[in-house]
């Protein structure tokens, strides 16, 4: 209904219009990061003895079913916020400075996935006219979250993140190569519009073996990583701290042993010796 009676505006100043003002778009398009700000604007002619007084700027957000939300209203120099679509509360506002230099330009902050879509801006200032740039919201897979869980002999993997738009995932060996084997990757889209990823891949590992799972976003041809080192587990060092222990032991056995049987035989030859030599001392006294 709101973009019928605008049309109606711009019908009944079309011939003032087509002849003296033309409104224009410095872009077509426009892209944010989420969470961050941007500003899209649109371009008139003012005259030298412009008055913002006589000027009534409209942004609205064009959905995808044809119909508009309001985003921004100025009406002869003043805002009008009351039909302003509550999710632009305090986050959408036009830069008043710019006006005099005939840019109407929109400032969105932290801006959401639910902002991506069509704007159209339309001023009406001795004649009106509209036009009409599209914003493309992204949010890149960088906060990847790995988890890495070894069960007798297979591992466990885990790889998740959030990001806008939709991306694929696909894991890799470290040299690069990919894995011919299917992870199960999932998602679901959270309240704040993100594609929240989450993808298990079950393998037979080695240890010190490195995997990598890659975010593929088509739209944004960029891709993101992670790498998962699979470690030993706690009773596997356990093992690897006994095994020096039980060859030291085993080494000192072998060393000290044949030394211990040495010195027994040893002392065991001498003992015998002195017994002899007492044995025939005996023997050689003279008798009385």
């Amino acid at each position: 209904m709101k973009t019928e009676i605008l049309l109606f505006i711009l019908g009944a100043h079309l011939p003032v219009l087509t002849a003296l003002f033309v409104v224009t778009a410095p872009k077509s398009s426009y892209t944010a990061s989420y969470g961050n700000n941007v500003m899209v604007e649109c371009r008139f002619p003012v005259a030298p003895n412009f008055n913002a007084n006589q000027l009534k700027v409209y942004w609205h957000h064009i959905l995808d079913d044809g119909s508009s939300q309001e985003v921004y209203k100025l009406f002869n120099g003043k805002e009008v916020l009351q039909d302003q679509l509550p999710e632009y509360r305090e986050r959408a506002f036009l830069l008043w400075d710019e006006l005099h230099s005939g840019r109407a330009v929109l400032k969105i902050s932290q801006v959401r996935v639910s902002d991506a879509g069509t704007y159209r801006c339309l001023i009406d200032l001795n004649g009106v006219d509209y036009k009409e740039t599209a914003l493309k919201v992204i949010a890149s897979y960088e906060d990847i979250q790995t988890v890495t869980t070894t069960e007798k002999k297979e591992t466990e993997l885990i790889c998740q993140s959030a990001g806008y738009p939709l991306a694929t995932v696909t894991w890799l060996y470290r040299n690069g190569s990919e894995l011919n084997k299917t992870a199960n990757t999932t998602y679901f889209i959270g309240t704040n519009g993100l594609y929240n990823i989450r993808s298990v891949l079950r393998v037979q590992a080695d240890i010190n073996d490195t995997f990598v799972c890659r975010f593929w976003n088509k739209e944004l041809n960029k891709n993101t990583s992670a790498a998962l080192h699979i470690a030993a587990t706690e009773k596997e060092r356990e093992e690897a701290d006994d095994f020096p222990s039980s060859m030291r032991s085993y080494i000192i056995l072998v060393l000290i042993a044949p030394m211990m049987i040495f010195a027994a035989l040893l002392l065991l030859l001498l003992r015998t010796i002195k017994s002899r030599q007492l044995s025939e001392k005996s023997t050689l006294q003279p008798l009385p």
